[in-house]
């Protein structure tokens, strides 16, 4: 196991872990097995406008509030996950999540069209815009054969390697390669292969930092952006951590996060969530254990102090080449295909979440497709299904309101909320046949019976008293019990036993005696 995790992790070392000083802690602390921690960049960049210097880099007096903002994002994760946050996360569905994953993946593949043909930067503000630019570059003559070139074997090597030795580091291979090409053969975008250098400054050493401030105004500012940036990290943690069907336990994931943040806050380090395209690329690697992103962290120790030299001098197409693949091995058409056959509403999530993913801000495409898979829950959730039954011997039997005799039970099963109570009313008043005159409620099946649930029995039960019966509340849970007892309802109350149908027939028994 210790040879694969090696490979798998120097195979992801340079393309994975570079620029995260949390990797360490996600990892020791409960990151699933492909997931990998990156910054949060927008919301970043508009929380720290303030402190940005004319070429969009952070001022020297920025460094404590960048601190700040790390240290706050990682107590609310904490905070969120100990406190129950992570029971939010059930309620996006696998085909928002699988809609996300393959959008994003889209995204990700065109974004490198310009590195990958060797354009001019393109700074397209969405994906038609990126496509635009680049089709326009295109048609100006622009592009280089060279980066294509590197493009093309880059992929190629990498998806060989993947078929022919899963473990063999195709992906580092193809990378190290390249740039060991570029750097003696002195080659750049003059010479038709763009690297780093040629579009950005890459430094030596550790980056520069600070402590985080306790300023009470500063603290109170970043509160709504310290919160976003950890509701939108958690979303992208859970496309990760959820990808192909895991089941991970999310509070462990959310607080090793926050840890992550919390040490990142005295490291010099971004605000950290998950990163789809680097856990994509661990997953690529074969990632069986959390060690795989702990181990990548800490190859970039060295390559931060003695490898800025070699980081300059990687070839951009070669990079593009890495996440082509990692951008398709994130688009499960088979998945997708399953849950677009399965129903309409499922396929109906998938695609607005894809679509919204594709064309809207990022964290808009998960929001809405969350959104809409929580209003669906809702919808259905307030309407409890209801049986009329009625005993034949032994067991009980359907029946309709104008077949029923003298008694007759009424099953229901599902939430019975405050959402839910009046339509509990509506639906119960509906089956309950006028010449019955003893009636069972069995709510065995029910769940979250509040107060409002008990108003709209205790209506039921007027209206039966007035067709001179008399109604029954059988396999009552011992929440609902006290619950009764606490508001004095005149309720006729049977407790809820483990044995199917005991409460019933011990009701059924009474009514029996009473009868004779």
């Amino acid at each position: 196991t210790s040879t694969r995790l090696n490979d798998v992790a120097w195979n992801g070392a340079l393309l994975v872990a570079v620029g995260n000083g949390g990797e360490i802690r996600t990892s020791a602390d409960g990151g699933a097995n492909w997931s990998s921690q990156s910054p949060t960049g927008l919301l970043i960049l508009a929380a720290l406008g303030p402190y940005l210097s004319d070429t969009g880099l952070l001022r020297s007096d920025g460094l404590s509030a960048l601190a700040t903002l790390t240290l706050m994002a990682g107590l609310i994760r904490i905070v969120a996950a100990y406190a129950g946050g992570a029971a939010l996360i059930d309620f996006i569905p696998e085909s928002v999540l699988a809609g996300f994953t393959a959008g994003a993946g889209v995204l990700i593949a065109v974004m490198q069209l310009d590195e990958g043909l060797g354009l001019s930067n393109v700074r397209g503000g969405s994906l038609i815009a990126e496509v635009r630019e680049v089709w326009q570059q295109l048609s100006q003559g622009g592009g280089l054969w060279p980066a294509m070139l590197v493009t093309v074997g880059t992929v190629a090597v990498v998806l060989i390697g993947k078929k022919v030795r899963p473990r063999f580091p195709a992906a580092l291979l193809a990378v190290v390669g390249a740039t060991l090409v570029a750097l003696f053969a002195g080659l750049n975008a003059s010479k038709g292969l763009p690297v780093v250098a040629d579009r950005a400054a890459v430094p030596s050493g550790w980056p520069a930092g600070a402590l985080p401030s306790l300023d009470p105004q500063l603290i109170t500012g970043f509160l709504g952006p310290a919160a976003a940036i950890a509701l939108l990290g958690t979303m992208e943690l859970a496309v990760s951590a959820r990808r192909g069907g895991a089941r991970p336990d999310m509070r462990r994931e959310i607080a090793a996060q926050g840890l992550a943040n919390l040490v990142g806050a005295f490291a010099s380090s971004f605000p950290a969530s998950a990163s789809l395209t680097r856990s994509a690329l661990l997953k690529l690697g074969g990632a069986e254990s959390r060690m795989a992103a702990a181990i990548a962290a800490v190859v970039v120790v060295p390559i931060l102090y003695f490898g800025s030299s070699l980081v300059a001098a990687l070839p951009q197409a070669s990079l593009a080449g890495v996440l082509f693949v990692t951008a398709i091995g994130m688009i499960d058409l088979k998945r997708l295909k399953r849950m677009w056959d399965a129903s309409r509403l499922t396929g109906g999530l998938l695609l607005v979440t894809f679509i919204s993913t594709m064309t809207l801000p990022l964290e808009w495409g998960i929001f809405i497709g969350a959104g809409l898979g929580v209003f669906h829950y809702l919808a259905t959730g307030k309407t409890p299904r209801v049986q009329l039954l009625q005993p034949s011997g032994v067991r009980l039997v359907p029946t309709t309101p104008d077949e029923a005799g003298d008694v007759v039970i009424i099953e229901v099963s599902g939430n019975c909320h405050f959402a839910a109570a009046g339509s509990l009313l509506t639906l119960a008043e509906a089956v309950v046949p006028k010449q019955s005159k003893h009636v069972i409620i069995d709510l065995s099946h029910a769940h979250a019976m509040r107060f409002a649930a008990l108003l709209s029995l205790e209506s039921l039960d007027v209206r039966i008293r007035g067709n001179d019966g008399h109604l029954y509340l059988a396999g009552v849970p011992a929440d609902f019990v006290k619950l009764l007892d606490g508001a004095n309802s005149p309720l006729d109350v049977t407790a809820f036993t483990s044995e199917p149908l005991a409460s019933v027939q011990a009701v059924l028994r009474r009514v029996e005696v009473a009868g004779a």
